[in-house]
């Protein structure tokens, strides 16, 4: 996916994790069982708004909850945190008392003392994760569920199993007053620096040579609204050629502004990732005609108005004879 740790690292307090998850018992809703249990109702959250762009932080959440069941959670019970549009980098610090996904999507924590029936608590403190927004969000959300620690979600992975245990400090619970709505447990939030009508489109591209020539072409950085725009875009090879072998003497031969596009290690892509100046150099085999390759924006802006131009034809135009 590509995440970015620098200017969109932010600090999020909550027990966060990135997903599109969704709330898994909403207010008033009770866990699975057999009979009455204990159900709970979310603290609404305001929308708000982050002012500032690169390193603004977000909102800050702290989840509440209160028991308007028939029953004590007498075992305690079990909180999930998501947050939309973003990833916990995986240097963020952890609870002892907290499971978190091995993607950093999920993350689930347990308080083992009895919760009473009318009884509401917040956690006790922020949990100063860090966050990676995937390139520029215009919004993002928190969502976060509670179920009694004996009647967990059916939809619920074995997090105990499956899932990494945090080795920071535990979370605690405390007492609070509890204002639930039915957008409880939702807290949505967006960046002002990035306000639509939003845009990014790329420029299509066309590699000239001879057969047998190793030939480089420019590759223009995406046209943005808002800035700053993607700096990462994927390159279908065109058929017929292949990525040349970049060695030491081509490098040298480019200013530090300037950086070639080369393949990813770990999905086998092709990608250009200089904020600068990008430069495709390709080898051409054969002559293939009709075919092309593509260059896209891997990962759409959220809220791009026209998707469509977000990527653009890669043409191959022979000339002159073999090499």
């Amino acid at each position: 996916m590509g995440l970015r740790n620098g200017r969109w690292g932010m600090a999020l307090s909550a027990v966060a994790a990135a997903a599109a998850g969704v709330v898994l018992l909403g207010p008033g809703a009770a866990g699975p069982g057999a009979g009455p249990k204990a159900s709970f109702a979310l603290r609404s959250h305001e929308p708000q708004v982050v002012v500032g762009d690169d390193d603004a932080p977000v909102p800050l959440l702290t989840p509440a909850f209160k028991n308007t069941g028939p029953e004590s959670a007498s075992r305690g019970v079990v909180l999930r945190v998501s947050v939309t549009n973003a990833a916990i980098a995986d240097t963020a610090p952890s609870h002892r008392n907290c499971y978190y996904s091995d993607d950093y999507r999920t993350a689930f924590c347990e308080f083992p003392d009895a919760v009473p029936v009318g009884a509401a608590f917040e956690t006790t403190e922020p949990i100063t994760e860090r966050i990676n927004a995937q390139y520029h969000e215009l919004e993002a959300a928190y969502t976060y569920a509670m179920w009694p620690l004996d009647s967990p979600s059916p939809h619920t992975p074995d997090y105990k199993t499956h899932y990494h245990q945090g080795t920071g400090d535990a979370l605690g619970l405390k007492p609070t007053t509890l204002s639930a709505g039915k957008r409880g447990g939702e807290l949505r939030f967006r960046w002002k620096a990035l306000e639509g009508p939003a845009d990014w489109s790329v420029s299509p591209l066309t590699i000239r040579g001879r057969i047998g020539e190793e030939v480089e072409v420019d590759v223009p950085q995406p046209r943005s609204t808002p800035q700053p725009g993607p700096i990462r875009m994927r390159v279908e090879l065109p058929p017929g050629t292949t990525l040349a072998e970049l060695t030491p003497e081509v490098r040298a031969s480019k200013p530090s502004e300037v950086d070639y596009c080369s393949r990813d290690d770990k999905d086998g892509n092709i990608y250009c990732t200089n904020v600068n100046w990008n430069v495709l150099r390709v080898r051409i085999d054969h002559r293939a005609d009709g075919g092309e390759g593509r260059i896209s924006v891997p990962q759409p802006f959220n809220g791009d108005t026209d998707p469509a131009n977000n990527s653009a034809p890669i043409k191959v135009e022979i000339t002159g004879t073999e090499k």
